[in-house]
């Protein structure tokens, strides 16, 4: 981890990123996508606004009740398709003249190359039949925002034209082919991988070596740092000409699915925080593979020198106020969040603040203070993969929300020290609770790590419940649960 010093001009970063914007585009085109083109010829008739009203003033109260939502409602910053909110798929939910009124919506959030690009997800998902959308706000005619979700895809649009976060917020995309192979063939986002990879080759040795980190962190740590935080990886500014060119085309290829006015947005909000030189850049040696699948982590300096470069599947760019983070392994899973301004990232109610932030193995302890107050019950385990993090500032019940994009409800494994996992039966220990094998333990938990056998063990019985982790945080913090975390 390194601290951002001043950005020097990004000079030919920032060229690059505007006329990569037609290289992604061709690149796109070339590649060929090897999935039916849904949607690719199509364009809206009409504006992602017009969209919006046209579906709203057709819904049923049912409809309304399933699908629209308070403009601040804390579901909103959630960045993690389909998980965000649990209501019917559209094909089941819609007449038919809605499900076509979907079709424009969809068609208005993306460019004719992000139509193109998402093709083979929409595919996969069941057309958009298979999606579930939420509006959120007046969408007969006040400030509105659309998300459509599916289970590799999340897109918004629409809402208030001033707000802090290109896009409206945190938006993500994938496809599911190319399971577990080298470079994941056939998938329709490979080439955003390819360009990261293009990046890469342009490294110096130094450069590489900030660059390559052990492992990622969760896919949804999606929070943004303002310009005094702290990066991982190698920073855009310090590179090579030729590097920063080469990362400029990358952002472009990124950016280049959504329609110019959103493009534009995020560019703005780069520049306004340092420009694509504040960027860090990172690789993963965990998952750097080779052609046969070998780990670069997993092979000695000689082998590694034999070999030559492995081609990186997981990567990420981070800096003040933007994270794209590119899980290309087993499948893609990828996430965009560009923010102007970080201080206004966050939605909802304000339930405390934080100068120093919360991530890690702190948030990992106050989550679990969170499941003790809950319960009642004296000992707790949450797994140590935690898809978030406080940065400094406010935290909202947006922010919760964001730890348990899951809906995950809070339950109570009873389990003899015999049966318990080496993880749960480690965490007891270092928090004071040595096990003893014949005796039986309440444990409060999430029911998802109670069906873990290789996290927790095998319970006896699992008392579950209506409660979700997400609100047993949000009525944590609101009750001074952050003091003893931070203080």
């Amino acid at each position: 981890m390194v601290e951002t010093p001043p950005s020097r001009p990004p000079g030919l970063t920032r060229r690059a990123l505007l006329a990569g914007l037609g290289a992604g585009a061709g690149l796109l085109a070339a590649r060929g996508l090897g999935t039916p083109a849904l949607y690719a010829g199509n364009e809206s008739t009409i504006g992602t606004d017009e969209a919006i009203r046209r579906l709203a003033v057709s819904l049923t109260p049912r409809q309304r009740e399933l699908i629209v939502f308070p403009y601040d409602h804390p579901t909103r910053q959630i960045a993690n398709t389909i998980a965000v909110i649990a209501r019917p798929h559209l094909g089941t939910l819609l007449s038919p003249t809605q499900r076509a009124g979907v079709e424009e919506l969809y068609l208005s959030l993306l460019s004719a190359r992000g139509r193109e690009a998402f093709a083979g997800t929409v595919a996969v998902e069941g057309r958009l039949d298979g999606c579930v959308l939420a509006l959120y706000g007046e969408p007969e005619g006040g400030r509105t925002q659309a998300v459509l979700m599916g289970g590799h895809l999340m897109l918004r649009g629409g809402g208030d034209p001033t707000e802090s976060a290109a896009f409206g917020g945190g938006i993500a995309y994938g496809h599911q082919t190319g399971n577990g192979h080298w470079r994941v063939p056939g998938n329709s986002f490979a080439f955003h991988g390819d360009a990261a990879n293009r990046v890469y080759a342009q490294l110096s040795p130094a450069e590489r070596a900030l660059a390559v980190l052990p492992t990622p962190p969760h896919e949804l740590v999606l929070q943004v740092r303002g310009a005094g935080g702290t990066f991982p990886g190698a920073r855009v500014g310090d590179l090579s000409e030729a590097a920063q060119d080469e990362l400029g085309r990358l952002l472009a290829t990124v950016l280049v699915s959504y329609p110019e006015a959103e493009q534009a947005r995020a560019r703005d909000a780069i520049d306004a925080n340092g420009g694509p030189g504040a960027l860090h850049v990172s690789y993963f040696a965990s998952h750097g593979f080779y052609e046969d699948m070998a780990s670069f982590a997993s092979l000695d300096e000689a082998e590694r020198t034999r070999r030559g470069d492995p081609y990186w599947q997981v990567w990420r760019l981070e800096g003040p106020g933007t994270i794209v983070h590119f899980k290309g392994s087993p499948h893609v899973h990828a996430y965009v969040q560009v923010v102007r301004d970080p201080r206004r990232a966050n939605v909802g109610e304000t339930l405390a603040t934080t100068s120093d932030g919360l991530e890690g193995e702190a948030l990992r302890a106050l989550l679990e203070r969170t499941l003790r107050s809950a319960t009642g019950e004296p000992l707790a385990f949450h797994s140590n993969e935690i898809p978030g993090r406080f940065c400094p500032g406010e935290i909202t019940t947006g922010l919760a929300y964001s730890l348990d994009p899951y809906r995950s409800h809070v339950v109570v494994a009873t389990i003899e020290g015999r049966a318990m996992a080496a993880p749960l039966r480690d965490r007891l220990a270092a928090a004071g609770t040595p096990v003893e094998e014949s005796q039986r333990y309440r444990i409060a938990t999430l029911e998802y790590f109670a069906g873990r056998p290789d996290l927790v063990g095998k319970p006896e019985r699992v008392d579950t419940s209506a409660l979700l982790l997400r609100d047993a945080l949000v009525s944590h913090l609101r009750a001074g649960g952050l003091a003893s975390a931070t203080g």
